[in-house]
């Protein structure tokens, strides 16, 4: 045997097993952050047909060995995202690669993961049996059958079209991007004269009363209610609130989230461009509030230019006191500048609107303010870490005059990333998209009613519809959500998550991938929206 290890040949042969083996065993655990076979049986057949390929076509040409190292590469690289991310690579992954810096929380594992999947890829290989031309274009006819059968009921779960999908997205944004560009449409598509007004606003209430609305880091209800009481304060919140149930997110990640929220639309791109159209803050503004938001990431530039496009008349930082990862406030220093800052505001005669985006939540941290249990779990610190500091904002609020004439409303930029940390602690809550999920959004003022209610799917673009309707302020506007209070509102848009990777319905809390003439037909219509964008008003 140690002869034969000596022969350049069989070591080659040798790794080629090894490197399959490799990716192989890589295949399989990746069930335990999926949770579903579908992955590895779709996966193993794959990747059968790639080591049958590599091994026929490698040593014919350098194209043949190419297209085989290729292929390889694609399963290889999506197996290992699959396996930390709970998803393939996507174009929303691509589009925020600049925020890397954000999943410092977790560099070490995420390395060794990159490291072990190079070794893989980059093992030397050689084919390890000889076949003429015919059984070579038989294969390589069958492998494309196989991936058209796949297509036809699996297409999400195969990690090559999955990649090729990568390419599709990307073409179709572009087109998008390009039509957006070059406005044919006219703003009166998305006008109307008017808001719902389903509820009126509660007599306790004072004629302009001061609003916070704070967004917390990628929050899924369900962990609010987890039986490990990782949210108590938050759960307990609930009950002095009204809530909405089976409420959604309409996009990923923050800087889409945040702004679509605001202007209850669509963001064209992940970046820091700016909506020209009637924002929640802008109506607000002609209401004669004063709005504000704190910036939480002040040496992020890329996060300050964001915040300052929204629109808002101040940005609020304080340098100083920024400790957490990534160069960003932990959720005590968040919430320390979130009480100091509403103080502050409310000394003047002007009613306000303050707004913060919590970040110590975000994938991959951990928390080093309050921790969970022992302190063993990174995910469950920094969840049970944002609600004890969601309660010590909520103590000082309500023992002050703020509690007085001011509305809290507690929601998030989106749902929880489902990543691997996130599958291996919640098993039994089963997520179709590692994008969307079910989110809170809570309302409360000092003697306030507590209601649940049921929205059916609906999702966040009727954000900034609903607390407009809460306030009975109307006004002129381009929202593509509607009222939450209004049970029988409802528009196309408002039970449709859009981000640069998926098209999903939510109609009736149920989650629904979209076939590909209904992608056609709401980018169509999307299409329009921002197209209205870039119109002159």
């Amino acid at each position: 045997m140690i002869s034969r290890l000596k022969d350049k040949a069989f070591r080659r042969g040798l790794f080629t097993i090894i490197k399959f083996i490799l990716a192989a065993v890589l295949t399989v655990l990746t069930y335990f952050t999926t949770r579903q076979v579908t992955y590895i049986s779709v996966g193993l057949v794959e990747l059968t047909f790639i080591f049958i390929i590599y091994n026929l076509i490698t040593e014919k040409n350098i194209f043949c060995r190419i297209l085989a190292c290729l292929l390889f590469f694609i399963y290889v690289a999506q197996m290992t995202v699959l396996y930390f991310g709970n998803s393939y690579v996507t174009l929303t992954m691509l589009k925020n690669i600049k925020f890397l810096q954000d999943l410092g929380g977790e560099i070490v594992a995420y390395s060794l993961g990159t490291i072990l999947a190079l070794v893989i890829i980059f093992l030397p290989g050689r084919c390890i049996f000889k076949a003429d031309k015919r059984t070579i274009v038989t294969l390589l006819v069958a492998f494309i059958f196989i991936e058209m059968a796949i297509n036809a009921s699996y297409k999400r779960f195969s990690p090559v079209q999955s990649f090729a999908t990568i390419l599709v997205d990307q073409v179709r944004y572009q087109h998008v991007k390009r039509a957006a560009a070059n406005p044919e449409v006219a703003l009166g598509t998305f006008h109307k004269d008017s808001l719902e007004d389903a509820v009126a606003k509660p007599a306790a209430l004072p004629e302009k009363p001061n609003i916070i609305v704070i967004f917390t880091e990628g929050l899924s209800s369900n962990i609010i209610y987890d039986e490990r009481n990782i949210m108590p304060n938050l759960r307990e919140f609930e009950k002095s609130c009204i809530s909405f149930k089976n409420y959604y997110n309409h996009t990923f990640p923050t800087l889409r989230g945040v702004q679509g929220q605001l202007y209850s639309g669509y963001k064209l791109d992940d970046d820091n461009k700016a909506n020209n159209l009637v924002s929640l803050h802008s109506i607000l503004k002609d209401q004669g509030y004063k709005t504000s938001f704190i910036n939480t990431e002040p040496f992020n530039d890329e996060f300050t230019l964001y915040l300052n496009n929204l629109g808002f008349d101040e940005i609020i930082e304080d340098k100083e006191n920024v400790t957490g990862l990534a160069d960003g406030m932990t959720d005590g220093e968040a919430y320390k500048l979130l009480i100091q800052s509403a103080h502050e505001k409310a000394k003047d005669d002007q009613p306000f609107l303050l707004g913060i985006y919590t970040f110590g939540t975000h994938v991959s941290f951990n928390s080093k303010e309050y921790q969970y249990g022992d302190g063993a779990n990174g995910f469950l610190n920094k969840f049970y870490n944002c609600d004890q500091m969601f309660k010590y904002f909520l103590d000082d609020f309500q023992e002050s005059d703020l509690a007085d004439n001011t509305i809290i409303i507690f929601t998030t930029d989106h749902s929880t990333y489902a990543d691997q940390s996130y599958t291996d602690l919640f098993t039994d809550h089963k997520r179709e998209c590692t994008d969307l999920d079910v989110m809170p959004l809570f309302i409360y003022y000092k003697g306030i009613e507590p209601q649940e209610i049921d929205v059916k799917g609906r999702n966040s673009l009727c954000f900034a519809p609903t607390v407009l309707d809460f306030l009975d302020i109307d006004s002129e506007n381009y929202f593509l959500g509607t009222s939450l209070f209004d049970a029988d509102a409802g528009s196309q848009f408002d039970r449709m998550f859009y981000d640069a990777s998926y098209l999903i319905s939510t109609e009736g809390g149920e989650i629904r991938y979209l076939e590909e003439l209904e992608k056609e037909e709401f980018l169509s219509q999307v299409l329009t929206y921002f197209s209205a964008l870039e119109a002159e008003r």
